[in-house]
């Protein structure tokens, strides 16, 4: 689905993504106690199907994931995507941990955890979003899942005959102890409203004019 967006559009998109994400590294750095490098290699544009066989093609079986749904100038819902077998260290993360944990991890600090390094990315990405284009936005509490690729769009979507598109992200973790990846997936519902494409131009039309 590359026609989505015009050059100029999806370069806008890929700046606002990398400013969201650089809040986070610097809130993840103070909680790591530990410099936290952030960086998003991969952003593409993708049609529920090319969706659907990019998540079996290039995500693991075991998934954790936290999913966070938003509403306003665009709406959907967002998701941080990880390797199941490395939700340990994501929790390590976020203790402040540099070496692995000795004890053992409830699940519900786990999830803890996880539902918060998930909000500060996902929010952090959608509220740079809302406040750059100056649009309003909402975001719901996140929940935090298991899941396996070929399950995963009936996590994130809600109702089959939504007419969607994916923005599909890597996401790369750098730190001292640790090295991680994941994906953040945005599924942008076009049905509601059809304004998130027309605020980008909006948004670029100012720049020109200014």
């Amino acid at each position: 689905m590359s026609d989505f967006l015009s050059e100029d559009e999806f370069d806008l998109v890929v700046e606002l993504v990398n400013i969201g994400v650089g809040k986070s590294a610097a809130s993840l750095s103070q909680i790591a106690n530990e410099e936290v490098v952030l960086k998003v290699p991969m952003l593409e544009f993708l049609s529920l199907e090319e969706a659907t066989n990019a998540f079996e093609e290039r995500l693991p079986n075991s998934l954790t994931g936290v999913s966070q749904a938003f509403s306003g100038f665009f709406s959907g819902k967002a998701a941080l995507l990880f390797p199941e077998s490395r939700s340990l260290d994501l929790v390590n993360v976020m203790l402040g941990e540099g070496d692995d944990l000795d004890v053992e991890v409830d699940a519900e600090l786990e999830e803890e955890a996880l539902s918060e390094l998930g909000n500060i990315l996902l929010n952090n990405c959608l509220s740079t979003i809302s406040n750059i284009l100056n649009k309003p936005l909402s975001t719901m509490l996140p929940d935090t899942f298991n899941t396996r690729p070929k399950l995963l769009m009936e996590q994130l979507i809600s109702k089959s005959d939504l007419e969607i598109v994916i923005m599909l992200l890597k996401i790369d973790f750098s730190l001292k102890s640790r090295d991680l990846s994941g994906h953040l997936v945005f599924v942008i519902d076009l049905t509601e409203n059809g304004t998130f494409k027309s605020t980008l131009q909006d948004y670029l039309k100012g720049l020109e004019e200014a």
